[in-house]
């Protein structure tokens, strides 16, 4: 491609009739390829052929199976759910904000609130599995709850509640790599030798991070929900889902590109990244044009001047995009000095309580979760 062939963001927000944040969610969704401008390295030009490409898609009627296709894309609705909404650009938790619940809760009372119990106690636990990954640890656990594991139709709500509880409880002590009991708070607190305010900025990202819609972990447990598998067997899926680099594996990325632009190598992070769409490293989000508020209330937390602030907003400027939830949690690994993976540990702690909650609405609901494929010769 040569020059003629990439336009500056003025010019294709012109052609396609969009606002910059529409521009940045088609770069996220890998539909409009981007480059540095050769001239300004601050900018980013767009490739015309992309950009006419979604004009040309924009403008005709979609028959109903392409609807149906990319739903499952960033796009329409496929399921009703009353636990969580993204909304005019903020995340709701079963009618509150998750802005109001970091301020106040804890993740036992939100996992709670998701599930639409009255509370849950998390009893003390071992610490199964071995190796040195969390994920691996995690996976181990869950799987040796399996054998002998009730079907998730046949618990009562008393049952499901216990059930519930005694899992969170054993899954994040096999990411901890650690036994205890009290609130999880405190356990990651003594795991990592936080003091207070390094504590509550942990229980800031559990709640955070307890639930965000239908992604892809989030589906996978609520797939196999709906063929009656037990709990643990529906979480195992949730967490093998999360382990992949483009979901819960995402922050390590993202610390790579804060400390990067802290040794003044931006560029050649991204050179490194190039064809990556910068969601996969921690910047923009389809369903936040304006900014992730999880982000927002993690990176707040640190002072305006600390460095790892100072490297974010100076990718933000460099990518034209705001940051998203991983680079909030690579931002609170770097500032707390926590390990490499405390990310994924924190991601796959939180998201826990949004997993049962989804878990238990979808056998309560008794449907199967079964789409259609659309066959095409390969």
């Amino acid at each position: 491609m040569n020059s003629r062939d990439w336009i500056d963001a003025g010019t294709a927000c012109a052609l396609l009739g969009v606002k910059p944040q529409t521009l940045y969610a088609y770069v996220s969704r890998g539909q409009l390829r981007t480059q540095a401008d050769a001239g300004d390295a601050r900018r980013s030009l767009y490739a015309r052929a992309d950009a006419e490409a979604l004009l040309r898609q924009n403008r005709r009627p979609r028959a109903r199976a392409e609807v149906a296709e990319q739903a499952i894309r960033w796009g329409d609705p496929v399921l009703e759910t009353a636990i969580s909404e993204v909304r005019d650009g903020m995340l709701w938790l079963r009618g509150r904000s998750v802005e109001a619940c970091a301020e106040s809760m804890t993740p036992e009372r939100m996992a709670a609130h998701l599930c639409g119990l009255d509370r849950l106690e998390l009893p003390d636990a071992p610490a199964r599995g071995a190796g040195e990954r969390p994920a691996a640890r995690a996976v181990q656990a869950l799987s040796a709850e399996l054998d002998g594991a009730v079907p998730l139709g046949d618990l009562r709500d008393t049952e499901f509640g216990a059930e519930a509880a005694r899992l969170m409880s054993l899954v994040a002590n096999a990411l901890l790599g650690r036994p205890g009991g009290g609130v999880l708070t405190a356990r990651f607190g003594g795991a990592w030798g936080l003091d207070g305010r390094g504590e509550d900025d942990i229980r800031r990202a559990l709640v955070l991070l307890s639930d965000h819609e239908l992604n892809p972990s989030t589906f996978a447990v609520r797939i196999a929900a709906s063929t009656g598998a037990s709990l643990p067997a529906a979480l195992l899926c949730g967490l093998a889902t999360l382990s992949g680099p483009r979901h819960g594996g995402a922050s390590a990325l993202a610390r790579a590109a804060l400390e990067a632009a802290m040794r003044g190598e931006t560029e050649t992070f991204l050179a490194s990244q190039e064809g990556q769409s910068p969601y996969g490293f921690g910047y923009g989000h389809p369903l936040y044009l304006d900014g992730d508020p999880r982000a927002r209330l993690l990176l707040e937390r640190l002072p305006h001047d600390h460095p790892v602030r100072h490297a974010q907003r100076g990718l933000s400027a460099r990518l034209g995009q705001a940051a998203n939830v991983d680079t909030g949690l690579a931002a609170l690994e770097l500032a707390h000095g926590l390990p490499r993976d405390a990310g994924f540990t924190l991601f796959a702690a939180g998201r826990l309580a949004g997993w049962i909650a989804h878990a238990r609405e979808q056998a309560r609901s008794g449907a199967v979760i079964r789409p259609r494929a659309r066959y095409v010769a390969g």
